[in-house]
């Protein structure tokens, strides 16, 4: 199991949202609401009703149906998030690795596995693992040449932007 933990201590983490999230998860325990937290709520807003003036039905069934789809959009993502990161197995993408002084940098790499890291899609690059949003482009980025001249468009004969020549 310690390989597993060298593997996951190169993920960097966003100081203002781990700071958010510790708020919320000290305030709450946890930092995302689930569908139990919503019956939990649910259950305490029939206890608090006014008995002379109850809520509607069709109210309490619309929160229900709400929560129900807001949980299964959350369900699909996830499997979608899970299946394109293991469609990258075997496959070159360029990663951007942050560093302290916030320059990024380009690695570029074969993924060889994926797995979930504190509820986030990871992808493991070369041994190393990176947060699924850090993959700049599946292959390698092109070079940048800095001595060419950059166009402006207006003598440009490479074509109209169709992939049909304009003559």
């Amino acid at each position: 199991m310690a390989s597993v933990n060298n593997y996951m201590t190169n993920i960097p983490t966003g100081a203002t949202t781990k700071a958010n999230s510790e708020q919320t998860s000290k305030a709450t325990g946890k930092s995302t609401l689930d569908m139990e937290d919503f019956f939990k709520l649910f259950a305490a807003q029939l206890q608090n009703q006014d008995m002379t003036n109850p809520m509607d039905t069709s109210e309490f069934m619309n929160q229900m149906i709400m929560m129900s789809t807001i949980q299964s959009i959350t369900d699909i993502t996830n499997v979608s998030l899970i299946s394109y990161a293991a469609s990258l197995v075997g496959k070159d993408v360029t990663v951007a690795q942050v560093g302290s002084g916030g320059k990024i940098t380009e690695v570029y790499g074969t993924v060889t596995a994926t797995g979930m890291y504190s509820g986030e899609q990871v992808v493991f690059v070369d041994g190393k693992s990176y947060k699924l949003s850090s993959i700049m482009a599946v292959g390698k980025l092109p070079e940048i040449n800095s001595s060419e001249p950059t166009s402006s468009g207006a003598n440009d004969n490479t074509g109209n932007g169709t992939g049909a020549n304009s003559e």
